[in-house]
């Protein structure tokens, strides 16, 4: 990707989020103060005006488009199991760290805001502004999980990118997309494409919010389910 385009967050930002404004975590991050700007030049919020059963089937057709075509070595998703791990689960992981989290969507969404690092990566320092657990709507199993933290300095975000982008690396190989040199001079991305996962860590600067590292996991879903559990069955 030439200077250029890594110079204009429009250029790579809106596509991006197009591409997964339909998706729990990413619906969460849109509907942050910063976000939505964006979510109305994106047509307004889909999931306003759908049930979630049509919300779901619009997943479905948008990761079919997305995801690659070999199945990822691993899945993983800041230690909670996609499609294992159940709705009741996170809510007891919630409620054991006196967290403030609110279920949506009939169960599809839940999020939970001002969360310890700690409480999802051991050792770790600072708060996710916003974590979102999205639930597969047959079984209320995960299959979408977002964490967005703002208010870093330039340095420190892309610290954390690296790391997120070293331990990723080590698990799931090359990224099939990479983008910025990760200095905080730029936005910055990396991004995984399996048959049956998906997952990307992005840095970038937000008017007011100073830097922000959103970092999404999740189940690449077809009509049937996904190949990942076909595979782990």
């Amino acid at each position: 990707m030439s200077a250029r385009n890594l110079a204009s967050p429009r250029r790579w930002v809106i596509p991006a989020v197009a591409a997964v404004a339909l998706g729990a975590g990413a619906t969460a991050l849109l509907h942050t103060p910063w976000g939505r700007p964006l979510l109305a030049r994106l047509g307004g919020c889909p999931a306003m005006r759908a049930t979630p059963q049509e919300v779901e089937a619009a997943q479905r057709r948008a990761w079919r488009t997305l995801r690659g075509t070999r199945a990822a070595p691993a899945r993983p998703a800041l230690g909670f199991t996609l499609e294992r791990t159940a709705l009741s689960e996170v809510e007891a992981w919630a409620r054991e760290r006196g967290l403030s989290c609110d279920v949506r969507r009939a169960g599809a969404l839940l999020r939970c805001g001002s969360v310890p690092a700690s409480a999802l990566v051991a050792g770790a320092s600072g708060t996710y502004d916003d974590v979102a657990f999205g639930f597969r709507l047959s079984d209320r199993r995960l299959v979408n999980l977002t964490t967005l933290r703002t208010g870093l300095a330039a340095d420190d975000a892309s610290a954390r990118l690296r790391d997120v982008a070293r331990g990723l690396e080590a698990l799931l190989g090359t990224p099939a997309e990479k983008a910025g040199a990760g200095t905080g001079a730029g936005p910055a991305f990396v991004a995984y494409r399996f048959a049956d996962y998906l997952a990307d860590v992005t840095a970038m600067r937000l008017p007011g919010r100073g830097h922000a590292l959103r970092e999404h996991y999740m189940a690449a879903l077809d009509g049937a389910g996904s190949q990942g559990e076909r595979r782990e069955k």
